[in-house]
């Protein structure tokens, strides 16, 4: 006669698997995003400085030869819009006069005469944005990021620019 002997086998895991497995997707899933933060940050500071570099050239190119852009403190969005140069990442109201351009961080970009130059004004830019942003500005007079002193010399070091960026969200830049 032969016994029916039942073996004790584990069927399932145990709390302790549970718990280490679910440690392990969680720290995966905090990777991952902060990978997402990163490159969101570096393609937003990427996309402005394109945006910015194709108004510069777009305002000097309708100006050429002019020697001025117009009386001091005329807002040359409107002229922009009519124009047709502003980069299609750019959200334009027409609605309002002067016409208002937002960038894709919910800020707003002015760009006014101040005579025999112009001045670009970019709001709203987060400290990880703004920091490529003034290192890599090239070609400007001066740029200014909030509350600072404008800069003149180029490039601008990279220390420099993340004091600059902490004292505001805004930037100038001034051809």
């Amino acid at each position: 006669m032969i016994k029916n002997i039942k073996s004790k086998y584990q069927a399932g895991v145990t709390l302790l698997e549970l718990i280490i497995s679910l440690t392990i997707m969680a720290v995966i899933i905090v990777g991952a995003l902060k990978l997402n933060n990163s490159a969101s940050s570096t393609n937003n500071s990427t996309q402005l400085t394109t945006d910015i570099a194709s108004i510069r050239a777009a305002v000097k190119n309708m100006w050429s030869g002019q020697q001025s852009y117009g009386t001091s403190g005329t807002n040359l969005n409107t002229i922009l819009v009519t124009a047709k140069r502003i980069p299609t990442s750019i959200t334009v109201d027409t609605s309002a006069t002067p016409n208002v351009l937002t960038h894709q961080l919910n800020g707003t970009i002015v760009v006014a005469s101040t005579g025999t130059s112009f001045n670009v004004t970019v709001t709203n830019i987060p400290v990880d944005v703004c920091i490529p942003l003034v290192t890599g500005a090239q070609g400007w007079t001066s740029v200014q990021a909030g509350s600072a002193a404008a800069r003149t010399t180029f490039p601008i070091p990279t220390a420099t620019a993340a004091a600059d960026c902490d004292t505001g969200t805004t930037l100038v830049f001034t051809n």
